[in-house]
């Protein structure tokens, strides 16, 4: 996908440092004065139907999640990345350790970057289904999909708090590595917060993104522009099918 649109927060007394894509040469290589951020969506995580709920919070890696995480490393072996910023949660970290790797970069863990916690107010120590039931589940999942709205979840934690943390996670990563690029990997749910603040998006959830899917955006101060959203070429290698609970 190209660019998209920008959200910018214009102050006539205040000059601007760079435009954040040179019209004239969109590939420009010289990120003076901006962060080039590639948002990287974890690998796919092992996840049942009836998990428990507090085991969902932070499920490990498939077997193909670990492929994934392979191959986007692998991916992004040969672009200068400058620095690999990743959420707590053990499936982000194993996807930035992969790409951090071939970098000779150790992840940065920023406690802002964790998903969002769909059951957060529920016993965690019962299953999905055995708390919900399995007509309600289902219907709370498609009730998500038709809306784009995570605050569906009755057990969710506080959506616009969530927000708050993404977005302010993001822009300090961004203001502390001006010039560079940068790798954050993270969640579907901290990537389309991200997406949805930039674009002025009434929902939350914008785009249905693939594991280890990437997403590149810049951001200069309080300008942001997205370049592009979900680029999965590189799962093509190794997965020809999906499973179901991991959309």
């Amino acid at each position: 996908m190209g660019a998209l649109r920008s959200h910018a927060m214009t102050d006539t007394a205040k000059p601007r440092r760079v435009r954040l894509v040179d019209l004239e040469n969109p590939f420009i290589e010289s990120l003076e004065g901006m962060t080039e951020l590639l948002l990287v969506r974890h690998g796919e995580q092992h996840i049942w139907a009836n998990m428990p709920m507090g085991e969902v919070v932070d499920a490990p890696l498939s077997e193909l999640g670990r492929e994934q995480a392979r191959v986007v490393g692998e991916r992004l072996a040969t672009a200068a990345i400058d620095a690999v910023h990743c959420s707590p949660l053990s499936r982000a970290r194993v996807t930035a350790g992969e790409i951090a790797r071939h970098h000779g970069l150790e992840p940065v863990v920023h406690e802002g970057l964790r998903e969002i916690e769909q059951f957060q107010k529920a016993p965690q120590h019962l299953g999905v289904i055995d708390h919900y039931g399995t007509e309600r589940f289902v219907e709370l999942m498609r009730e998500q999909n038709r809306t784009g709205l995570d605050s569906i979840w009755p057990d969710a934690e506080d959506v616009p708090a969530f927000r708050r943390r993404v977005t302010g996670a993001i822009a300090e990563i961004a203001e502390a590595n001006r010039g560079k690029r940068v790798v954050v990997a993270c969640h579907a749910g901290v990537i389309n917060h991200f997406l949805s603040e930039t674009l002025s998006s009434s929902v939350d959830q914008v785009f249905p993104l693939h594991h280890t899917s990437i997403t590149t955006a810049r951001v200069d101060g309080d300008r942001r522009v997205v370049l592009s959203v979900n680029d999965f070429a590189h799962v093509h290698a190794v997965q020809t099918s999906r499973n179901d609970l991991n959309g």
